[in-house]
C-alpha cells in the first residue's frame, strides 16, 4: 500500500462526486447535467485511476522487509531513514494489526506524523486509522462512480446528455476492467466481481479474528484496556463498512453486467457457508438480489433457457449437504421463485416453450415457495429489511408488532453498527423488485395464504398461526418507508398489480392483517400526494359499486370509539392510595395482542396521514362522526396501556400539525377538560371525585401524570403533543405575539391560568427526574430530547421586543399585539416558566448530563438519532436561554415575581427551586462543558458542531464566566480555571486537533458558503474571536487552543508543542488568508473566501495588537513573511470593482449579499495596513537593516524572493482608492410617505466593530404593530385600502434600511483603510534612513500620493481630510528646508517639484480654512501645515523670496474671511485649536514684517483682533496660575501661543501702535500682574512655582518693551508711568540678577528668569530713557520751587 497522500486525493475526489450526485438530485437536468459532463475534465480521476483497481489489495507481511526494519534503515519515498528501537516497535505493531507489509506500514507511520496533533491519538492509532480512512474513501469513490455512471446512462437514454459518456467509460475501463464489449481480461487484470467477492471473504475473515483477538485480550486481562478496546472498536466498525460498500459496489456492478454465471453460482456457494446471522449477512442480501433480477428474471439480461439451466444449478446447489441457516436457503428459493415465474406468465417468453408442462411447473413452483415460507423465508426477509432500515426513532408499537411476527431469525448482535443509507436504499431496491414480482408473478400463492389464515383461525385457536401474510406486509411497508417515488406504483394506475393487491389485502382483513395493512399503508404514504391517495383509498367513495372495504376510516373510527366507550365504561378503583392520589389502575381494557396491536396501528395510520395530508387532517378532525377528538381523548381518560395512549397522542399531535390558532385553542380545551375528569364515566368521575374532595384541584392531572411517569413511551408522547400545542402557527411568526392557549385556560381547576403545570411535569418531573433514573438507553435519549424540544419551543415563542418597543417606541403595543395586552402576554407566557426551570439544580443537572456524552457514542450516531439530536437540542437550549437572560431578569421576572406561585407538594408538578444566581453559575458547576463543547466539534455532525461553536462563543465571552475563570482564594492572579480544566486530561490538544482538521478540510468550491466544511470554519473563527475579543489581555481557552502555553497572565512558546513545531492551530490559520483565493476564475471577488479570511484576520489582529501575544505572533507572522505574502496579494493597494459577478457602484450593490464581502475587504486592508506598520516598528525597533531595507522595497513595489527574482507589486504610494468609497453608492431617502417619520432608534444595534446597523427584523416586527394597531384603530382603515401601495413602501423601506446598514460601514471601514494607510506612511517617515536627495524623493512620493485626494476632500469630507492632513503635516516637519539649495541640477529639479507641491499644498490649507471646512481639530492641523511652510520659507527663505511675495499674494487673495476663521479659531476653539490658530498668525505677522507689508495686522486690527487679544491679558495672572496648578499642556500651549503673538505685533510698528492704542498698559495694569512682589504672590518655597511665574512676567515684560521700542517716541511716557508705577518690583528685579537679596543659593532656572525680566526691564528703561528723566527730575527737585501764586 504505496501511499503517498492518495488519502488526500481520494478525499478530494469524493467531495467532487458527491458535489455532481447532490447536483442530480437538486437540478438534474440542468446543473446535474452540467456538472456531470464536467467530470471529464477533472484532473484527479486521472490521478487516482491506477489505483481504483487494486480495490483493496494489501500486501501482506514479508520477512525480508521485517528483516529491514529490524536492521534501522528503510527507504521510503526515495528517502533513507534511521529508525530507533521504539520506532522499531511501532512499525512492528502497526504491521501486525493490520497485516500490512513492514515497509509499507513504516511509509504509513511516517504519514500520520501530523495526525498525532490533528487526532489528538497515538502514532499506532493515527495509522490505524489513515489506513482504513484510505480504504473506506477508496470504496465510496468507487461507489459514487458507478451510481454517476448509472445516472450518465439515464440521462443519455432520456436525451438529455450530448457531451456524456465519459464517465461509463472510465468506470468500465478502470474499475469494472472485464467481460465487457472491447475490454479483455488479462492475468494481471482480474475480473471485477471475482476480486470483490474474495476482498468481502478477506474481510470476513479479519472480523473472526477480532473476535479471536478479544478472547485472546480477555484470558490475559488486556480486554478492559481502553486503547485496546477503541482499536478493536474502531476496527471493526471500519470492517463492517468496508464489506458494506462492497456489497453495494457489487450490486452495481452486477447491474453494469460484470458478473457470470460461475459468479451467480459461487455466490450461492457462500451463502451456503454461513454459520450465523450478522450484518455480514445482511449484506449480501441485495447482492442475492440482484443476481436474481439479472440472471432469473425477465428484467434481467439473460434469456429464458439460461434462466432454466440456472433454475435447476440453483436447486441443486441448495439441496447440497445440510442446511446450516433453513430460514437463509428458503429465502434464496423464495425470491428466485418469485422472479423466475415470471418467465411463465401470460405473454412472457417462457409462456410458450414446447414440450413443457407449464402448470405442471407452475404447480411445483408453488409447491417450492409455499415451502420455502414454511422454512422461514418472510421470516428472513423481514427480519433483513427491519434490522437494515429501522431507526432508534422507530414507534415502540410497530418495534413491538415485527418482534411479534419474528419467529425463527436471531437478532443481530448488540455491537452492530448502523447501515449506511446508500445499503439501505440499494436493499430497499431489491426488496421492491421482489414484492412487484411476487404480487405480480404468483397471484394464486399470495391468495393462498389469506385463505390459509382464516382457515387456521377458524379451525384452531390454539395452533399457532403462520402470519406470512402479515409479514409480507410489513416487508412492503419496511422496503418503501421514506420512498415516495416507489410508492407511487400503488397510486398512480388504479388498474395495476399492485393498486389491485391494495384492494384485496384491505377486504375482509383478520385483525393482525389489518395491523400490518396499516403500517404498510403509512410507508406508501411518504408525500402529500401519496398520503392523499391513501386518504382517498380509506374514504371508500371511488370504490362503492364494488364490495366494501374493510379497512375504511369509518370502520377506523367505529372501532375506535367502540374501544373507548368500553375502556370509558370499566369502574374506577374502589380505593384511592392517599400519596399517591387518583392514580389509574393497573387493568387495561384489552388485553388481547392482536386487537392491541390493530389498534395502534389504526393510531399511528392517521398520525402519518393528517401529518402528511391536509385534507386527511381536515376531515378527521373535523368531519368524522362521531368527532375524533372526543373519542381519541376519551381513550387517553380511559385505562388503556401506555403504548396505546402514546400512539393516541401522536395522532392528536398529527391533528394539530398545520393548524390554525382557533384549533390549537379547541385542543388545548380538549386537553384541559381530559385533565380535570370531563370524558371520565359518570361512575368514575363520581368515585373519582369523592377521593379528589380532599385534595388539590389538579388531582385529576396528577392522575394521569403520575400513570404516565413510569412510562417514558407515553410521557414522551405526551410531551411532544405539549411541544405541538406550544408552538405557534406560523402566520403569526417572527412577531409572535399572541399566545398558543386561551388566556384563562385552567382559570376553574388553578389559582393561576396557564399551562405551568404541563411544564413542571414535563421538564421538573420527567427530565430533571425520570430521566436520570431511566435504564433503556434509548428510551431515554427520546424523551429527553422531547422535553427539551418544548423548552426550547417555549424560549422560541417569546417575543421580548415586545417589551422594549413599548417603552422606545411610539406604538402602543397593547392595542397593536394579539394578545389581550402586553402584561398578559408576558405573565401568562410559559417563556417565564421554562427559564425558572433553567435556574434550578436537578434542572440544570439533567441538562448537564444530557450534553455530557461520550465521544465515541456521539462518533458513531447518526445525525438523526435520538443521541445526537437530544445533546444538540440541550446546547441550543443553553445557547437561547443565555440570549434571552437578561430579559428574563431585568424585565420579566419583575413582572412575574409578584404574583408567587405556593410550592407544589405534588412530586409530578414540582415547582422550580431557584439555586443559581444567574444560568452561568449553574452551567459552571461542570467543568467539563467546555470540554465536552470542544469535543463536539470532531465527530462529523455539522449541526452539532456548529451549535457548540455558538455556545461555546457566548459562554467565553461572557462577562460573569471570565469572572468565575479567574476567581481564587486570594487576590493574587489565578490562571484561568477552563484552561486548567482542558489541560487536564489533555481535552484542549483534542479539540485543537478536530479544529485544525477543520482547517485542513478544503473548501467546497461548488457549494461555496453553504457547504458545513465553511460554516464550521466560520463558527470556529467567531468562537475564537470573541472569547479573544472579551478579554484580550489575559489568556484565555482560545489562546490555549491555538497553541500557547497559558500562564496566570502570560503566555509561552512550550518547546516541542505543536506552535513550537508549527504545526498548532495557530499555523492552521495562515493559510486561510495566504492561499484561500478572493478571485474567482473570472477575477470576481468572491464574497464568501473573503469573509472567512477577514475572520481570520481579526482573531490575528487581537493577537498582534495584545501586548500579552504581540511579540511572540509578531516574530511568528515574519518567520512566515506574512508581509510579503499580504502584499503578493494587493490586499494593501487594490480593490477588485467587480464582486460575485456585480459591479461594486451604485446603491443598489449595497442591497446584495456582495456587500457583506466589500465591507470586509475593506476592514482586511485596514488590518493588513496596521499589521505593516506595527511590523515595520517593530523591526526599526529591533534594528534589523536588511529586514527594514527589504520592507521598504516591497512597499516601494518590488519583492525579492530568495535574494533574486524580483516581483513587482503595486507600490503602498499606487493607493488610488484609499479615499472613504461612499460617493460610490450615496443615494437620496425614497418617499416614504406612511413610514417616513418612524421612530426606529429602538431597532439600532451595533456590529461586532461597534458601527450602528438597523436590526431589520426588529423593524418588520414594528412596521407589522403598526399596521395591526391601525387596522384596529377605526379612524385608519386607509391602510387597508391602500393595502398594495403600503405593502411596497414596506419593501422599500427594509430595502433602504439594509443599504443605509452597509454603507454606513463602508463609511466607516473606508475611514479606517484611509487612517491605517496614513499611519503607515507616518511610520516609513518615521524610521526610514534616507537622507538628502533620496528623503527629499520620498517626500516627494508621499506628497504626491497624498495631495489630489486632500485636495478633493479637504473641505467636503472632513474626517478623509483629516487624515490625509496629519500626514502632510508630518511630511512636512520632516523636511529640511535648508538643505533645499542643493547644487547638481537633478537634485534641484526635484527640489523644485517638491516647492511646487508644497506650495499646493498651502493653497489646499488656505482654501480649507477659508470655507471654515470641518471641525476645529481639522483646522488646527491645517493651521500647523501652514505654519510649518511658513516659517520654512521665512527661515530658509536664501533665494526664495519670489516665493515669500507670491504667498503673501496668495494670503491676500483670500481676503478677511481666511483671517476671520483664523481669529474666531483662536478665541473661539479648543485649546489645542486655538494654540494652532494664534502661532499661525504670528507666522503671517512675521511674513507681513519682512516683506514690509501690513496687511495682516491691518486685517487683524479691523476685524478687531487685537483689541480682544490685549483685552485678554487682564485674566492671563488667573489664567497661568490656574495652569500651572492642574498641569494642562494644552492650555499652556494656548497662553504662550498668545503671548507671542502680541510680542509678534509689537515687534512692528503698526501692530504695535494697534497694541498700544487697545490700551495695553491700563490692561497690563489691571491684570495686576506687576503691582506685587513675586515672592509674595507664590509660595517662594515653591522653587518650579515662582520660576514660572517670573517666565509670565518675562513674556509681558518683553510684549510691553517691544511695543515701546516699536512706537519710538509715541508710548515714552506711558513706559515711564509703567517704571514708575512699578519701581519696587523693577528695583527687586535688578537687585536679585545682580546677586543682592537672593537670600542664599537660588534655583538655577529661577535665576535664569530673574536676569531675563531684568533684561526686559532694561530695555523699556533704556527705550524710555528713564534713567535720564529719573535724574533730570532729582535735579529738579533740589533747586528752588518757582512760587506761582501767591
Amino acid at each position: 500500500m504505496a501511499d503517498d497522500g492518495s488519502l488526500e486525493d481520494f478525499q478530494a475526489l469524493h467531495r467532487e462526486l458527491t458535489t455532481v450526485s447532490e447536483a442530480l438530485r437538486d437540478d438534474r437536468e440542468s446543473r446535474g447535467c452540467l456538472l456531470l459532463s464536467q467530470l471529464s475534465q477533472l484532473p484527479l480521476l486521472e490521478k487516482v485511476a491506477g489505483k481504483l483497481g487494486g480495490l483493496l489489495s494489501r500486501p501482506g507481511r514479508k520477512k525480508e522487509s521485517r528483516d529491514a526494519v529490524m536492521s534501522g534503515k528503510v527507504t521510503v519515498f526515495d528517502d533513507e531513514y534511521s529508525l530507533n528501537k521504539d520506532y522499531q516497535d511501532l512499525v512492528l505493531q502497526v504491521a501486525d494489526e493490520l497485516d500490512l507489509d513492514e515497509i509499507e506500514a513504516a511509509k504509513l507511520s511516517l504519514l500520520v506524523e501530523d495526525d498525532e496533533t490533528t487526532l489528538g491519538r497515538p502514532r499506532k492509532e493515527c495509522a490505524i486509522i489513515h489506513f482504513h480512512q484510505h480504504r473506506k474513501f477508496l470504496l465510496s469513490c468507487i461507489l459514487l462512480l458507478l451510481e454517476l455512471s448509472k445516472e450518465e446512462d439515464d440521462l443519455v437514454a432520456g436525451g438529455l446528455g450530448d457531451e456524456l459518456g465519459f464517465l461509463g467509460q472510465y468506470v468500465n475501463e478502470n474499475i469494472l476492467r472485464a467481460n465487457l464489449p472491447g475490454v479483455a481480461a488479462t492475468p494481471s487484470q482480474p475480473r471485477f466481481v471475482p476480486t470483490c467477492m474474495a476482498t468481502m471473504r478477506d474481510i470476513r475473515i479479519w472480523l473472526q479474528k477480532l473476535v479471536e483477538q478479544v478472547t485472546s485480550a480477555t484470558v490475559l486481562g488486556r480486554a478492559n484496556e481502553a486503547q485496546f478496546q477503541e482499536t478493536i472498536e474502531f476496527t471493526h466498525i471500519s470492517l463492517i463498512q468496508q464489506h458494506e460498500l462492497l456489497a453495494v459496489i457489487l450490486c452495481y456492478a452486477i447491474e453494469k453486467h460484470a458478473a457470470l454465471e460461475q459468479d451467480f453460482l459461487d455466490f450461492i456457494r457462500v451463502l451456503k457457508q454461513v454459520t450465523r446471522y450478522d450484518a455480514t449477512i445482511v449484506h449480501l442480501v441485495p447482492v442475492l438480489g440482484t443476481y436474481i433480477t439479472i440472471f432469473g428474471s425477465t428484467e434481467g439480461s439473460g434469456s429464458v433457457e439460461q434462466a432454466r439451466k440456472l433454475d435447476a444449478l440453483v436447486y441443486q446447489q441448495l439441496d447440497d449437504d445440510v442446511r446450516t441457516l433453513p430460514f437463509l436457503n428458503a429465502t434464496i428459493r423464495a425470491w428466485w421463485i418469485a422472479e423466475y415465474s415470471g418467465w411463465y406468465m401470460e405473454d412472457a417468453a417462457g409462456s410458450g416453450l414446447p414440450n413443457i408442462d407449464i402448470d405442471e411447473e407452475d404447480k411445483q413452483r408453488s409447491k417450492h415457495f409455499t415451502e420455502a415460507l414454511g422454512d422461514g423465508a418472510f421470516d428472513f426477509i423481514l427480519a433483513v429489511v427491519a434490522d437494515a432500515r429501522a431507526s432508534e426513532w422507530e414507534d415502540a408499537a410497530r418495534r413491538s408488532l415485527r418482534q411479534w411476527l419474528r419467529k425463527r431469525t436471531p437478532p443481530l448482535p448488540p455491537d452492530n453498527a448502523s447501515f449506511s443509507l446508500p445499503f439501505q436504499n440499494i436493499i430497499a431496491a431489491k426488496l421492491e423488485t421482489f414484492v412487484d414480482a411476487f404480487i405480480s408473478n404468483m397471484p394464486d400463492v399470495l391468495r393462498r395464504l389469506k385463505i390459509e389464515e382464516d382457515e387456521q383461525r377458524q379451525t384452531s385457536q390454539i395452533q399457532e398461526q403462520d402470519y406470512n401474510l402479515e409479514r409480507f406486509l410489513l416487508i412492503i411497508a419496511y422496503s418503501f418507508e421514506g420512498r415516495a417515488d416507489a410508492a407511487d406504483g400503488f397510486w398512480g394506475d388504479p388498474e395495476n398489480n399492485l393498486a389491485g393487491f391494495l384492494q384485496w389485502a384491505s377486504r375482509r382483513a383478520t385483525t393482525p392483517v389489518q395491523a400490518a395493512f396499516c403500517e404498510m399503508l403509512q410507508s406508501l404514504s411518504e408525500d402529500s400526494e401519496s398520503a392523499t391517495s391513501a386518504h382517498e383509498f380509506l374514504l371508500d367513495e371511488a370504490h362503492q359499486i364494488r364490495k366494501p372495504l374493510t379497512i375504511t376510516w369509518a370502520h377506523i373510527v367505529n372501532e375506535l370509539e367502540y374501544f373507548a366507550n368500553k375502556v370509558k365504561d370499566k369502574s374506577a378503583p374502589t380505593q384511592v392510595s392517599t400519596h399517591r392520589p387518583g392514580k389509574f389502575g393497573n387493568e387495561q381494557a384489552e388485553t388481547e395482542p392482536e386487537f392491541t396491536a390493530m389498534l395502534e396501528s389504526y393510531l399511528r395510520l392517521m398520525a402519518k396521514l393528517a401529518k402528511q395530508s391536509e385534507s386527511a387532517r381536515i376531515y378527521l378532525l373535523e368531519q368524522t362522526k362521531p368527532g375524533l377528538p372526543d373519542v381519541l381523548f376519551q381513550v387517553i381518560s380511559g385505562f388503556v396501556s401506555p403504548r396505546i395512549r402514546a400512539c393516541t397522542f401522536r395522532a392528536l399531535t398529527s391533528l394539530i400539525d398545520r393548524k390554525t390558532l382557533t384549533q390549537n385553542y379547541m385542543m388545548w380545551q380538549y386537553l384541559e377538560s381530559c385533565l380535570t375528569g370531563f370524558f371520565l364515566s359518570p361512575t368514575s368521575n363520581r368515585t373519582l371525585a369523592s377521593s379528589a374532595s380532599s385534595h388539590s384541584p389538579s388531582f385529576y392531572m396528577e392522575a394521569l401524570f403520575q400513570d404516565m411517569s413510569p412510562h417514558i413511551d407515553d410521557a414522551s408522547a405526551f410531551i411532544q403533543f405539549l411541544d405541538a400545542l406550544t408552538s405557534l402557527p406560523e402566520e403569526y411568526r417572527p412577531l409572535n405575539d399572541v399566545l398558543s392557549y386561551p388566556e384563562d385556560l385552567g382559570a376553574s381547576a388553578r389559582m393561576r391560568p396557564g399551562i405551568d403545570p404541563y411544564i413542571d411535569f414535563a421538564l421538573g418531573h420527567m427530565f430533571s427526574v425520570r430521566t436520570l433514573d431511566s435504564t433503556e438507553i434509548m428510551q431515554q435519549r427520546i424523551l429527553r430530547r422531547c422535553c427539551l424540544d418544548l423548552a426550547f419551543t417555549c424560549l422560541s415563542n417569546f417575543n421580548e421586543d415586545l417589551i422594549v418597543f413599548s417603552n422606545e417606541t411610539h406604538v402602543n403595543v397593547d392595542s397593536a399585539i394579539q394578545c389581550g395586552d402586553l402584561h398578559s402576554y408576558v405573565t401568562l407566557h410559559p417563556f417565564a416558566r421554562v427559564m425558572e426551570w433553567m435556574f434550578d439544580s436537578k434542572f440544570m443537572k439533567s441538562l448537564l448530563s444530557t450534553i455530557h456524552q461520550s465521544s465515541a457514542d456521539l462518533g458513531k450516531a447518526e445525525p438523526d438519532s435520538p443521541l445526537i439530536l437530544s445533546v444538540l437540542r440541550g446546547v441550543e437550549l443553553v445557547s437561547k436561554a443565555l440570549e434571552l437572560q437578561a430579559t428574563y431578569l431585568d424585565l420579566v421576572r419583575p413582572m412575574t415575581k409578584p404574583q408567587g406561585r405556593a410550592q407544589s407538594r405534588s412530586q409530578y408538578i414540582p415547582a422550580p427551586n431557584r439555586a443559581f444566581a444567574s444560568i452561568e453559575d449553574g452551567l459552571m458547576t461542570s467543568m467539563s462543558l467546555m470540554s465536552d463543547l470542544g469535543s463536539f466539534c470532531g465527530i462529523g455532525h455539522p449541526n452539532l458542531t456548529l451549535a457548540s461553536l455558538q455556545l461555546l462563543k457566548r459562554i467565553s465571552a461572557s462577562p460573569r464566566v471570565i469572572s468565575a475563570w479567574h476567581s481564587g482564594p486570594t487576590r493574587q492572579s489565578h490562571r484561568n480555571k477552563a484552561i486548567i480544566a482542558l489541560e487536564e486530561h489533555g481535552d484542549a490538544a483534542v479539540i485543537a486537533g478536530s479544529f485544525i482538521g477543520e482547517f485542513k478540510t478544503p473548501l467546497d468550491f461548488h457549494r461555496r458558503g453553504e457547504s458545513s466544511e465553511y460554516l464550521i470554519k466560520v463558527y470556529v473563527l467567531d468562537f475564537l474571536y470573541s472569547c479573544m475579543q472579551a478579554s484580550p489581555n489575559r489568556p484565555t481557552i482560545a489562546h490555549l487552543l491555538l497553541g500557547f502555553r497559558c500562564g496566570a497572565n502570560v503566555l509561552e512558546i512550550e518547546p516541542g508543542s505543536p506552535f513550537d513545531r508549527r504545526s498548532s492551530l495557530f499555523h492552521a490559520l495562515l493559510p486561510v488568508v495566504l492561499e484561500i483565493p478572493s478571485r474567482d476564475e473570472e477575477g470576481s471577488m468572491q464574497t464568501w473566501t473573503v469573509s472567512l479570511k477577514y475572520k481570520v484576520l481579526r482573531i490575528l489582529k487581537i493577537l498582534w495588537s495584545s501586548p500579552l501575544s504581540a511579540g511572540i505572533i509578531l516574530d511568528e507572522l515574519r518567520e512566515n513573511d506574512f508581509l510579503f505574502h499580504i502584499l503578493l496579494q494587493g490586499l494593501v493597494t487594490q480593490q477588485s470593482p467587480i464582486w460575485d459577478g456585480q459591479e461594486a457602484a451604485g446603491p443598489d450593490f449595497l442591497t446584495t449579499t456582495a456587500a457583506e464581502g466589500y465591507v470586509d475587504y475593506l476592514s482586511m486592508r485596514a488590518m493588513a495596513l496596521e499589521y505593516v506598520t506595527r511590523e515595520l516598528c517593530s523591526v526599526s525597533q529591533g534594528h534589523a537593516p536588511a529586514l527594514k531595507r527589504r520592507i521598504f522595497d516591497a512597499l516601494g513595489g518590488q519583492i525579492k524572493v530568495d535574494g533574486l527574482e524580483v516581483i513587482q507589486v503595486p507600490s503602498v504610494f499606487e493607493f488610488h482608492d484609499s479615499l472613504p468609497q461612499e460617493s460610490l453608492f450615496a443615494t437620496t431617502l425614497p418617499d416614504l410617505p406612511t413610514y417616513g417619520g418612524f421612530d426606529l432608534r429602538s431597532c439600532v444595534e451595533e456590529d461586532d466593530d461597534s458601527n450602528p446597523v438597523y436590526s431589520i427584523e426588529k423593524v418588520e416586527q414594528i412596521v407589522r404593530l403598526k399596521r395591526n394597531e391601525a387596522a384596529r384603530n377605526s379612524g385608519q382603515l386607509v391602510l387597508q385600502q391602500e393595502g398594495a401601495q403600503v405593502d411596497g413602501e414596506e419593501g422599500t423601506l427594509l430595502l433602504y434600511l439594509c443599504y443605509l446598514n452597509y454603507f454606513g460601514r463602508v463609511k466607516s471601514y473606508s475611514h479606517k483603510v484611509l487612517k491605517a494607510w496614513t499611519k503607515l506612511l507616518i511610520m516609513m517617515t518615521d524610521c526610514n534612513d534616507f537622507k538628502g536627495a533620496s528623503k527629499v524623493s520620498f517626500i516627494l512620493q508621499t506628497l504626491q500620493a497624498t495631495l489630489p485626494s486632500l485636495e478633493m476632500y479637504g473641505s467636503e469630507n472632513p474626517g478623509a481630510a483629516y487624515e490625509l492632513a496629519q500626514l502632510a503635516r508630518v511630511l512636512l516637519f520632516e523636511l529640511d528646508f535648508a538643505t533645499m539649495a542643493s547644487a547638481d541640477k537633478q537634485s534641484r529639479a526635484a527640489e523644485n517639484l517638491v516647492s511646487d507641491k508644497l506650495f499646493q499644498l498651502l493653497q489646499i490649507c488656505l482654501s480649507a480654512i477659508a470655507k471654515w471646512v470641518g471641525n476645529q481639530e481639522l483646522r488646527a492641523v491645517y493651521y500647523s501645515i501652514c505654519y510649518r511652510h511658513l516659517t520654512g520659507l521665512v527661515d530658509h527663505g536664501q533665494g526664495v523670496s519670489s516665493s515669500l511675495r507670491k504667498t503673501a499674494r496668495t494670503i491676500q487673495s483670500f481676503g478677511e474671511k481666511l483671517l476671520n476663521v483664523v481669529c474666531d479659531d483662536a478665541f473661539g476653539g479648543d485649546a489645542t485649536c486655538q494654540s494652532a490658530a494664534l502661532i499661525l498668525l504670528g507666522t503671517l505677522v512675521q511674513l507681513g514684517k519682512q516683506e514690509n507689508d501690513n496687511y495682516v495686522v491691518e486685517t487683524l486690527n479691523r476685524l478687531n483682533f487685537i483689541g480682544v487679544l490685549v483685552d485678554s491679558l487682564r485674566g492671563v495672572l488667573a489664567e497661568w496660575e490656574d495652569v500651572n496648578k492642574t498641569g494642562g499642556s494644552d492650555q499652556q500651549h494656548y497662553l504662550n501661543a498668545k503671548l507671542a503673538l502680541l510680542l509678534q505685533l509689537c515687534q512692528t510698528r503698526e501692530g504695535a501702535k494697534n497694541v498700544l492704542h487697545a490700551n495695553l498698559f491700563r490692561t497690563v495694569e489691571q491684570s495686576g500682574l506687576f503691582s506685587v512682589d513675586p515672592e509674595l504672590q507664590v509660595d517662594s518655597s515653591d522653587s518650579k512655582a515662582l520660576e514660572r511665574h517670573y517666565t509670565l512676567l518675562v513674556k509681558v515684560a518683553r510684549i510691553i518693551g517691544a511695543a515701546i521700542v516699536s512706537r519710538g517716541s509715541h508710548n515714552v511716557l506711558q513706559g515711564r508711568r509703567f517704571l514708575t508705577e512699578h519701581r519696587m518690583l523693577v528695583m527687586h528685579v535688578l537687585k536679585r540678577s545682580a546677586g543682592i537679596g537672593a537670600g542664599g543659593k537660588a534655583d538655577e532656572a529661577l535665576s535664569e528668569r530673574v536676569g531675563e525680566l531684568a533684561e526686559a526691564f532694561m530695555v523699556v528703561i533704556t527705550a524710555t530713557g528713564f534713567l535720564e528723566f529719573e535724574s533730570d527730575s532729582l535735579s529738579e527737585e533740589n533747586r528752588p520751587t518757582p512760587v506761582l501764586f501767591h
